[in-house]
């Protein structure tokens, strides 16, 4: 449960440290000026006695509050800077004469922790009816920045408003063998160490990504460890694409190309998808174990310029078909995409789509097309090939930064 509990914060409530290592500062420094002008060497003795005896205090107090101390007084200067409280000055007669006392009027209920387990840090504001409060609702962004992370989550409860921050930034696992390929769920697809894709809670995928981004190599470790789990693949590639035939050819998964061969294979697939339907309603069940079967399609756009428009318009139907209803039928579809234009995958379909994930840089109007109009405006603030954009039905709420695994060439048939 380390790193689980709520710290509060409190306006200044690390000054005592502060104060205590300038006290013991000015001490040293005092008594160094004393044994100056008298040279008594008991005054020495004291030094050692007091420098000594502070060391030690500092190296066991410092270790323990240092992290909490650092995040407190970061969120504190953001606090101050964007002006989310409110105090006023009075005049206070001190020793040394008088001076201004600041006095709170008001400070925000904040608290934070952090789960090293999920990689995370939260932030909770208690929303309770000040304007002070409400300002936090547009701090996401500058928050970020300030804590050089990136935002993954937001929660809106009664009374509070939670930010969910990257602990630090994702590291790319690098595949050399199967072996390499970190643990995951049953029914689990692990992206790197802290990222998995459950594709039977979120099913259908659209995988979206201009050349050179890494979507082919993605989608080549997507469909490797879908067959290790027992999953039937059936690859279709309008574009006849000679690394992924033999990579299809040699992984397990059936690979079609031509166009009477991908509309047959689409055909089949729903008509599997229906039988299997029929089989519910016989034994009046809602689902049963069924072996899965992911049908992928690697460009709709290539397949509508090579076959004829009404092959393309069955073919089209059908996968929307699969999309809608396949779920419980244990029958899912995966679409690969260099642009989600609305005119290959309507609004409804693209939301089956369980897992999106956008490869690379894209426009403003890619993502919008990609993950609806409420995310029209994320950005990928990686730059380096295999970065992107996840998000994951039931499991983001907002897009979300993502580094596929670098795969070594031919890595994904070595043992």
């Amino acid at each position: 449960m380390k790193n689980r509990v709520w710290k509060q914060l409190k306006n200044k409530q690390f000054a005592w440290f502060d104060a205590l290592v300038l006290l013991w500062i000015v001490s040293l420094l005092g008594m160094s000026l004393f044994y100056t002008v008298f040279r008594n060497n008991d005054i020495i003795s004291c030094m050692v006695v007091v420098g000594v005896s502070g060391m030690a205090c500092f190296g066991m107090v410092y270790p323990i509050i240092r992290e909490p101390m650092k995040t407190s007084k970061r969120i504190e200067k953001f606090i101050r800077r964007n002006n989310l409280y409110k105090s006023h000055s009075i005049k206070e007669q001190g020793i040394l004469g008088e001076w201004k006392a600041e006095r709170m009027d008001y400070y925000p209920i904040v608290e934070y922790r952090k789960s090293e387990q999920d990689n995370a840090f939260y932030i909770k504001i208690r929303m309770d009816g000040s304007p002070y409060a409400e300002r936090f609702r547009d701090m996401e962004e500058p928050l970020a920045r300030m804590f050089k992370t990136v935002c993954i989550d937001t929660i809106v409860e009664r009374g509070y408003l939670t930010y969910i921050f990257e602990l630090r930034e994702q590291n790319r696992i690098r595949i050399k063998s199967c072996k390499d390929i970190p643990q995951a769920g049953k029914n689990e697809i692990a992206f790197s160490r802290d990222m998995v894709w459950n594709w039977k809670k979120c099913p259908h995928f659209l995988l979206v990504g201009n050349t050179g981004s890494g979507k082919t190599q993605l989608a080549q470790y997507m469909i490797s460890c879908l067959i290790k789990r027992g999953i039937r693949v059936i690859y279709c590639d309008p574009k006849n694409d000679y690394e992924m035939r033999y990579f299809a050819e040699n992984c397990g998964a059936v690979y079609v190309s031509e166009e009477n061969e991908i509309a047959k294979a689409v055909r089949e697939t729903e008509e599997e998808m229906r039988k299997r339907g029929k089989e519910l309603d016989n034994l009046g069940m809602q689902e049963t174990d069924f072996q899965p079967l992911y049908l992928v399609f690697d460009e709709l756009i290539a397949f509508s310029k090579i076959a004829e428009k009404k092959t393309y318009e069955e073919t089209a139907r059908r996968i929307a078909s699969i999309v809608v209803m396949g779920r419980s039928k244990r029958v899912y579809a995966g679409l690969i995409l260099q642009r989600p234009d609305t005119s290959f995958i309507e609004g409804a379909i693209r939301d089956n789509l369980g897992c999106r994930i956008c490869m690379g840089q894209m426009s403003d109007t890619a993502y919008k097309m990609a993950f609806g109009s409420d995310f029209a405006d994320v950005k990928n603030l990686r730059r380096e090939i295999g970065s992107g954009l996840i998000y994951r039905q039931g499991v983001d709420t907002k897009p979300r930064e993502f580094l596929a695994p670098y795969i070594e060439k031919g890595a994904l048939s070595r043992e």
